[in-house]
Parts: C-alpha cells; sequence; structure tokens
C-alpha cells in the first residue's frame, strides 16, 4: 500500500473538492481549504485464514491515524455481502498531511504487515458535490447511513438487495454495502458509474426507487460524489 500511495502523491495535483458532511470517526484538526481535501479508498481482499489479523491491524491504524495531523476521517469498512471484501475509508486536509502520514511510525509498521496478508487497491477520487461537467468521468459515489441498533439490521437486509439488483445495472463498475469496525451505527453504500448517464439511469430504477425510500425511513443518509482523481 505504501508504494501505492507514493506513486499516487507523486501524480497527484491540487483537488477541486467540498468538505465531508458525514462519515466516520473525525480527527480534532483545524479546517481544511476545501480545494485541498483528499479521499481515499484502499480496497482490501483477504482470505478467511488471515482476516481476523488483517481487521485487528486495521483498527490499530485507524486508532493512531484520527491523530494524525490533517486528518478529518480514518476507518475501517466491512462489506456485508462478502467478508472477504474490507475497505479502508480516510479523508485528508491536504496532499501534505497524506504526505506526512505516510511516513508515520504507525504507517510504515502496520501498512506492510495488512500488505503482506491481504490484497490491497488504492483508489483517489475527488471530492466533487457537482458533476454536471463530469459526464464521461468515472464516478465513485460513498452513501453514508447513519442509524440506530434497532434499524441496523433491517437496513442491511433493503440494502443488499439494492446492491444485488445494481450490480445488473448497466454502466455499473462496483456496488456494496459495508458496515464500520469501529462504529455500529455508521454503515454505507460504495459504488462506481462508467459515466453521469449511467448513474441517472440507476436512479430512475425500480429497484432504487423502491427500496432507498425505505432505507431512508430507517437511517439518515449523506451522499458523497467524487470524481476519478487518477485516470
Amino acid at each position: 500500500m505504501k508504494h501505492l500511495l507514493l506513486a499516487v502523491a507523486a501524480t497527484m495535483a491540487a483537488i477541486v473538492s467540498c468538505t465531508p458532511k458525514g462519515g466516520t470517526g473525525t480527527a480534532a484538526t483545524t479546517p481544511a481549504d476545501s480545494d485541498s481535501i483528499l479521499r481515499l479508498n484502499c480496497m482490501i481482499e483477504v482470505t478467511p485464514a488471515n482476516r481476523d489479523s488483517v481487521i485487528a491491524l486495521s483498527k490499530e491504524l485507524v486508532a493512531a491515524s484520527l491523530k494524525d495531523s490533517g486528518n478529518l476521517s480514518y476507518d475501517l469498512m466491512l462489506s456485508t455481502t462478502d467478508p472477504s471484501k474490507m475497505m479502508i475509508l480516510e479523508t485528508w486536509a491536504d496532499q501534505k498531511s497524506l504526505d506526512k502520514h505516510s511516513a508515520s511510525e504507525h504507517f510504515t509498521r502496520l501498512v506492510p504487515q495488512i500488505q503482506s496478508l491481504a490484497k490491497m487497491d488504492v483508489q483517489v477520487y475527488q471530492m466533487k458535490p457537482d458533476l454536471s461537467q463530469a459526464k464521461d468521468s468515472i464516478i465513485r459515489l460513498n452513501c453514508f447511513v447513519k442509524t440506530g441498533a434497532g434499524q441496523r439490521q433491517a437496513i442491511i437486509k433493503l440494502a443488499n438487495a439494492l446492491v444485488k439488483a445494481s450490480l445488473q445495472d448497466p454502466g455499473n463498475i462496483g456496488y456494496d454495502f459495508m458496515e464500520s469496525a469501529t462504529d455500529s451505527t455508521q454503515l454505507m453504500f460504495v459504488e462506481t458509474w462508467k459515466d453521469q448517464p449511467s448513474l441517472d439511469k440507476h436512479s430512475a430504477s425500480a429497484h432504487f426507487t423502491t427500496i432507498v425510500p425505505q432505507i431512508q425511513k430507517l437511517g439518515q443518509m449523506t451522499l458523497q460524489p467524487f470524481k476519478k482523481a487518477v485516470e
């Protein structure tokens, strides 16, 4: 993961963004320039034998990284549809903060251990609330769902049904529903679309218009759209 992050850091330019409005644990930090915020989705694929070890190491990484200067959020998300899939979700105030994090003791110690146990793929997207000018660009959506314990399982059941149907939609590249490994009230859709027309068709589909309103009755949803930052 370290070499992937360094490669990303070397190619990143200034990123147009919006301040996160929801998500996972948030570190105390000074306000960030809205044009510099970085969101990373580190996708992890792990075998059953290594899953518990990867979760434990990742939780340690989360706890330490939330204290890093410039960190806005950091969490481990576990797929509710596939136990081999998880994701480290992180948001940084700027590239300088991410660079310091990548050189930190906890990062350089823990990430190689995780990497030795699992396949990792760092994906960088720029936070972009207005996607109207990005019709031909790959779009990543992180849609957070905040809920109480009483509604959690009902939301997961509905969300997993939405995932199954949405994976068949034309233009879909990826669709999953995840739960935080550190906060039982935090759930999240992570979805990737070929372009804006594909997303528009999905948003008008029968499964979307039927299931999403049911989820909205059970939890507070916060949508964060992103445009691919590194083509």
